[in-house]
């Protein structure tokens, strides 16, 4: 009797100890579309069992037997495209919030998986004349920079703002025009620019292309968080 008992308590213990832990997926959220978190399509599709077929002529995917227009989604600059949980739940996934919304359930069938919202974080390498920009352990934006001659672009740990404007034109510097500019300290801004070498050319601010590579300029004003910690290095 007393094996019997032993027994019938190791059972739920020893299948706890088995179950294999729910795959996690950190998600991609933007500053400018707060409402809604996003995820890659393939990783997404892939957890979900759901294989996406797209229609670049019609600009349309079809996830779970349902179409979607890709002018609902979203893009990294290297072309990965973004799908978001409201969409996911149109194709018939039960998306589930946990943790205050800083975490979800996403679940279809047999099949689940978790979202993880993670902090934001940019770097700016005066060195490589590099920006990354990561959301948790995720690289959501790697592009070519120009900052300032002379050492001019001041190194340190900064947060992003307070002032952020699709449209900015220097005070300093002949009216010159700085679309998608994210203020990182006093006049010292990250912004758009159609001339962006791979070599300091700017009188101080950080010059990210946003006519060509897919507009990372863009995608980093609409991307990044007022406070969001931005270090510059010169290694």
């Amino acid at each position: 009797m007393k094996i019997t008992r032993f027994l019938a308590l190791l059972i739920p213990f020893t299948t706890a100890l088995s179950a294999p832990a729910a795959p996690s997926l950190e998600a991609v959220t933007f500053a400018l579309d707060s409402k809604r978190t996003f995820l890659p399509l393939i990783e997404a599709s892939q957890q979900l069992g759901w294989p996406p077929r797209r229609n670049e002529e019609k600009g349309t995917v079809i996830l779970n037997g349902k179409t979607f227009s890709t002018s609902t989604m979203r893009t990294l600059t290297d072309g990965t495209m973004l799908i978001s949980l409201d969409t996911l739940a149109k194709a018939g996934a039960t998306v589930t919030p946990q943790e205050d919304d800083s975490a979800f359930k996403v679940a279809s069938s047999h099949r689940y998986f978790r979202v993880i919202r993670a902090g934001k974080r940019a770097e700016v390498n005066l060195k490589d004349q590099r920006l990354r920009a990561w959301e948790g352990k995720r690289l959501v934006l790697d592009t070519n920079i120009s900052s300032g001659r002379g050492s001019r672009t001041p190194s340190g740990e900064f947060k992003a703002g307070p002032y952020k404007a699709r449209r900015h034109y220097s005070s300093r510097y002949n009216n010159a025009y700085m679309p998608y500019s994210v203020q990182v300290t006093g006049h010292i801004f990250i912004h758009g620019f159609k001339h962006v070498p791979k070599y300091p050319a700017s009188h101080g601010c950080i010059r990210v292309p946003y006519l060509t590579g897919g507009n990372p300029a863009r995608f980093f004003y609409e991307w990044i968080d007022k406070g969001t910690p931005i270090t510059i290095v010169r290694k």
